[in-house]
């Protein structure tokens, strides 16, 4: 029985620490929204991604995710300080290969985040 349960609490360790290749780089806050940059490592699936964003979307605020290659430079993301205009320039300068949006309490994933950004950049 001892090695059962030692086997199990072994399986459960190396399951639940399965190294995800879906990874957030930054996260920022403007006007009550959540902009999330993220980064995904080859061999990293559609659905992989999906699950990501819908495993760290805001439950309470509309959460936005932009989704890069891991052939993409991301560190000025780290490194420098944003507005929502020099975030959203930042972004469409080099447009990433997803962009999602969740908002609460609806839990259907939406897939034109990129094209709502371009269409807040219109208005200014």
């Amino acid at each position: 029985m001892k090695k059962a349960l030692l086997f199990l609490s072994l399986f459960i360790m190396l399951s639940c620490s399965k190294e995800s290749k879906v990874k957030e780089v930054a996260a920022f806050e403007f006007n009550n929204t959540w902009y999330w940059v993220i980064q995904y490592e080859n061999g990293a699936s559609k659905q992989d991604v999906e699950h990501y964003v819908s495993k760290w979307a805001n439950p309470n605020q509309t959460s936005h995710f932009f989704i890069y290659d891991k052939s993409i430079d991301l560190s000025v993301f780290k490194d420098k300080a944003f507005n929502f205009n020099t975030f959203a320039q930042t972004v469409l300068a080099n447009k990433p290969q997803y962009g999602y949006y969740k908002m609460p309490p609806d839990t259907k994933l939406n897939n034109d985040a990129i094209w709502l950004l371009e269409q807040s950049q219109k208005q200014n």
